[in-house]
């Protein structure tokens, strides 16, 4: 039952980056990486890499870590 607590932390932890980067990124003031990427990738493909790496695979991680809590399966 102990990987059950870590599996919740783990989810946890992934839903505060989500909610920090949501936050950032509708922020008025934009940040250096952001800036960043929208000079290198352009603006539509940088804010694209940037919300899918900051804030689509922390949310993917957290619902899945999630639901490897709630059931108490080891996935790997």
């Amino acid at each position: 039952m102990e990987f059950l607590e870590i599996d919740f932390v783990k989810a946890l932890f992934a839903m505060y980056i989500v909610a920090v980067s949501l936050l950032r990124l509708l922020n008025d003031r934009e940040f250096f990486r952001l800036t960043a990427m929208k000079k290198i990738w352009g603006r539509s493909r940088g804010l694209l890499i940037h919300f899918v790496s900051s804030v689509i695979m922390p949310l993917l991680f957290a619902i899945f870590y999630l639901c490897r809590g709630v059931t108490g399966t080891m996935a790997f």
